[in-house]
């Protein structure tokens, strides 16, 4: 007599194979979880996984729990785990007129297959038909992208301010001219930081109104308007939070311990206020709804479908690939990041840089570091014996991954000049490079970025008009190889006093001089310290 599995036992597992899951793609996760905790208008991402499950079991659920699912969702999940496995050691960045940058596969992306795969393995098709909007939502576990913030959050922190210092003006209430700041006193007054925009109450209603018209079935003609009111309630709830902070901050001005309590009741007028915004959607939301079923005759509540059991043995073979896929890449991320986490808590023993490299002398040496303590990059600058005053600094990173220091100039708005390739011969063999040009006014300078690993020195751009792929080659192990070894960053600068030289003519110049300096670097042998965890 074959074993039938009963309905609540078999969606616990899918849940349980859901979580465990996660390990097949822990860099995702881990690159997530940073993010939601370092970017306040990103961190409503955390909230779209379990939105986004809740979603789906209540899909299944209206398909009677059927487990009808597909291996070919298994072949996604693994698909996913070996192209999170590569990119985790690898390079792989394309940036877009220097102003907009992703790294493949994007990490919203990864999500969508994620979900997608998991849905297809123990639902099948019928369930991601029925589910496919929660499995796209997934895309929202970052909710904007970054040039968001340039484009549109900063503009709105000035209109907030204009908001708050006209309303202020209307009180009567003399202020400051710093456009950001209306100080009431020298001592007390308001800064309105981007956080005071109210982006992230827009971008919370508008998301909730998403899903909300998705949950009421809403047709596309109110779909759109309620979505659209949503984030413009928002809106207009912040413009009057920060009239009531205004408010506040005039009364509070003869008292001292009014002054001292001021930011608990910006959290308090803003906190009250969304309550109230989520109250005014909500009502409307559910107004529209009632019009909506009375209109096509339909009750608000569906009726129950039938419930159906399903074979015991197919669907925990599925269990069982699920966890033991887990298992394999779980055990590498998990042991790689432990690895990680013990080399950044210690003090890494530093190899001395060599005193003199071909014609080049070393001048001194120094050790980037984070607040924490953490070397990024020990660094050592040389000088050309000849006296012609040509530097060249070199910099290897002793604990830190893969990474391009194109990214970081990016980050700060810095734009190359120029981007390139350079490969040329060293000591330890051929290197090839990312480099690009930077012209601050002071000082132009030539960066050159590569990555040492398996006895080699490696990294790759390719650069159109308005595209640059930065990559390298991947590190070369397998899961649960147990691997300790690390590919190892390495940074080159090489500047120029000379800020009036056209690029054309500065570039190759500090190019000639690296090349002249890397003919006798043994980069392989000066890294090989580094390369263990």
């Amino acid at each position: 007599m074959k074993r039938l599995l009963e309905p609540r036992f078999a969606v616990a597992l899918a849940c349980c194979c859901a979580a465990a899951g996660l390990l097949t793609v822990y860099g995702t996760v881990a690159q997530l979880l940073d993010i939601w905790r370092t970017d306040d208008l990103k961190s409503m991402g955390l909230i779209v996984p379990f939105v986004s499950a809740a979603l789906i079991l209540r899909a299944w659920r209206g398909l009677g729990w059927e487990m009808d699912g597909t291996w070919w969702g298994f072949a996604i999940l693994a698909g996913a785990a070996v192209l999170m496995f590569l990119r985790d050691r690898t390079l792989l960045i394309v940036t877009v007129n220097k102003d907009w940058l992703l790294q493949l596969p994007p990490l919203s992306l990864v999500a969508v297959v994620y979900g997608a795969g998991m849905v297809l393995l123990f639902g099948g098709k019928k369930l991601l038909r029925a589910a496919w909007f929660p499995v796209v939502f997934l895309w929202a576990v970052i909710p904007v992208p970054q040039t968001f913030s340039r484009v549109v959050d900063l503009p709105l922190q000035h209109a907030s301010a204009t908001v708050a210092r006209a309303f202020g003006h209307a009180l009567g209430q003399p202020l400051t001219e710093d456009k950001l700041r209306l100080m009431f006193t020298p001592d007390f007054g308001m800064f309105i930081a981007p956080g005071c925009n109210g982006i992230r109450g827009a971008i919370t209603l508008g998301m909730a109104a998403i899903v909300v018209g998705y949950v009421y079935k809403f047709r596309w003609q109110v779909y759109t308007p309620v979505v659209a009111g949503a984030v413009l309630l928002g809106y207009l709830f912040n413009f009057l939070r920060l009239c009531l902070l205004v408010i506040y901050y005039k009364i509070a001005l003869p008292y001292v311990w009014l002054q001292e309590h001021a930011k608990n009741a910006d959290y308090l007028i803003g906190g009250c206020l969304f309550v109230c915004a989520l109250g005014v959607f909500f009502t409307v939301a559910n107004k529209l709804r009632r019009d909506l079923s009375a209109e096509m005759g339909k009750p608000l509540i569906a009726d129950t479908p039938v419930v159906a059991s399903e074979l015991a043995s197919p669907y925990l073979a599925k269990v069982a690939a699920v966890l033991a896929l887990s298992a394999i890449f779980g055990f590498d991320a998990l042991h790689t990041r432990f690895a990680d986490a013990q080399a950044v808590g210690r003090v890494p023993v530093l190899a001395p840089m060599p005193e003199k490299i071909g014609k080049f002398v070393l001048v001194r040496s120094w050790d980037d570091t984070l607040v924490g303590g953490t070397i990024v990059y020990t660094w050592g600058d040389y000088a050309a014996d000849a006296g012609n005053g040509v530097h060249v600094a070199l910099g290897i990173s002793p604990v830190f991954g893969v990474h391009d220091a194109e990214v970081c100039h990016i980050a700060r708005g810095e734009d190359p000049t120029w981007h390139g390739q350079i490969r040329t011969d060293a000591a330890s063999g051929t290197v090839d490079l990312t480099a690009a040009t930077y012209n601050d006014g002071t000082t132009q300078r030539l960066e050159a970025s590569t990555v040492c690993d398996g006895g080699a020195c490696r990294q790759f751009s390719q650069t159109s008009q308005h595209v640059t792929l930065v990559y390298s080659y991947p590190h070369k192990a397998l899961p649960m190889q147990g691997d300790r070894s690390r590919a190892v960053p390495v940074l080159l600068k090489v500047e120029t006093m000379d800020t009036q030289a056209p690029v054309g003519v500065v570039e190759p110049e500090l190019a000639a001089a690296l090349a002249e300096f890397l003919k006798d670097v043994d980069l392989v042998g000066l890294t090989a310290p580094y390369g263990k965890r």
